[in-house]
């Protein structure tokens, strides 16, 4: 498994008295800039997740962002297998 990659940026959820709420998220636009030119994917999308922290940071942080590092199994090409048994 790939060592995991944090955007550095300040993210805390915010909970309302009618039960919503929202995760505000700051960040430098230079430092996201720097890390989107870094890791952006080969179809150009920086894809990230956001993940609740364990206990809430020295800052009030409660959440986390790092960087989604997932890349599915290419699927097998199924198109042609029937005409290998003789079933097309």
């Amino acid at each position: 498994m790939a060592d995991k990659v944090f955007l550095k940026c300040s993210a805390k959820q915010k909970t309302f008295s009618d039960g919503g709420s929202v995760i505000n998220l700051g960040v430098k636009v230079a430092e996201l800039i720097a890390f989107a030119k870094a890791h952006g994917n080969q179809g150009g999308y920086l894809n990230l997740v956001i993940k609740e922290r364990r206990a809430p940071g020295q800052y009030g942080d409660t959440h986390s962002v790092l960087l989604d590092t997932y890349v599915p199994k290419a699927k097998r090409d199924t198109s042609d297998a029937g005409a290998e048994d003789g079933w097309s």
